[in-house]
């Protein structure tokens, strides 16, 4: 798989209305680094432990993977961390597993942090990642399964659709031949529809986590589709923060003046207990 070049402007063509498929390697961008980084040093790490001790490595994976049995329980003692880490463990003993997926995410994650920038990329990866699980829990409580998963498929093919949905007309090569992203992406997706409607049907499993990867798709597409993506969620966040610690120490300020006039005219001895707690506070502030 080969991707466009990324130094050309989104939509580069020939002059012609026609898109150029420029081979070349991407530059890793700074997030989609640090999750092939993370996901291979983990993946040693699960590789390592298994191999030491069997029943240690399988507590773990039990324990990080995505696990339908342990959120059976009561709502609070559910393992909610499972969303986030199942995506970053994958089998020890298929290699192509996480193989595959650090390549989709090599070429396709770059592209996708480049268009929108590390911050939107990791939070959209994130988003991805946990509809993914959801999804495959609740197909899995509705069927009465209880197969745990583990791996990046779910947040990766987010990532590839949500690719293709930007840019549907940008080319890859796929074993040297020239593929848009929309067909690609509807290949990918076309195979885990008819394979997650084949287990259902058959009340089997190919041991692939189709609901994951749909999860993950879905995410994707909607994302693009409504406008969310392009969203910084975490931006907002910390603008709102940033407004309403402004707003308190408004208000701390106002109040600090009607207090410095309350013992201005009847005396510090006049002060309340919370009056003088909130007074201690607002001078120790930096």
């Amino acid at each position: 798989m080969r991707s466009l070049n990324h130094d050309e402007p989104p939509g580069y063509d020939d002059g012609f209305g026609r898109q150029q498929a420029q081979v070349s390697m991407p530059r890793l961008t700074p997030v989609t680094r640090r999750l092939l980084i993370l996901n291979g040093a983990i993946f040693l790490a699960s590789f390592v432990i298994g191999v030491g001790s069997p029943t240690t490595g399988a507590v773990l994976f039990n324990l990080f993977g995505l696990s339908p049995e342990l959120w059976a329980g009561w709502f609070p003692f559910v393992p909610f961390w499972q969303l986030l880490t199942f995506g970053f463990l994958h089998s020890t003993m298929v290699f192509s597993h996480i193989l595959w997926n650090m390549v989709q995410l090599y070429f396709f994650g770059t592209m996708l942090e480049g268009i929108l920038g590390s911050r939107r990329f990791l939070t959209f990866y994130i988003v991805a990642l946990c509809f993914g699980g959801l999804l495959h829990l609740t197909v899995e409580f509705a069927s009465g399964g209880q197969m745990p998963v583990i791996g990046a498929s779910g947040a990766v093919l987010g990532v590839v659709v949500a690719t293709a949905t930007l840019r549907p007309r940008a080319q890859v090569f796929v074993l040297f031949i020239p593929v848009t992203l929309m067909v690609l992406a509807g290949v990918i997706v076309a195979i885990d529809v008819l394979s997650a409607v084949r287990d259902l049907s058959l009340g089997i499993s190919d041991g692939v986590a189709h609901w994951v990867h749909l999860g993950g798709a879905l995410c994707g597409f909607v994302c693009v589709r409504m406008g969310w993506i392009q969203v910084d969620w975490v931006g907002r966040l910390m603008e709102r923060r940033v407004a309403l610690r402004d707003e308190r120490r408004a208000q701390d300020d106002y109040d600090m003046d009607a207090l410095l006039a309350k013992i201005h005219s009847q005396g510090l001895a006049a002060l309340t207990k919370r009056e003088k707690e909130f007074l201690k506070r607002v001078s120790n502030r930096k």
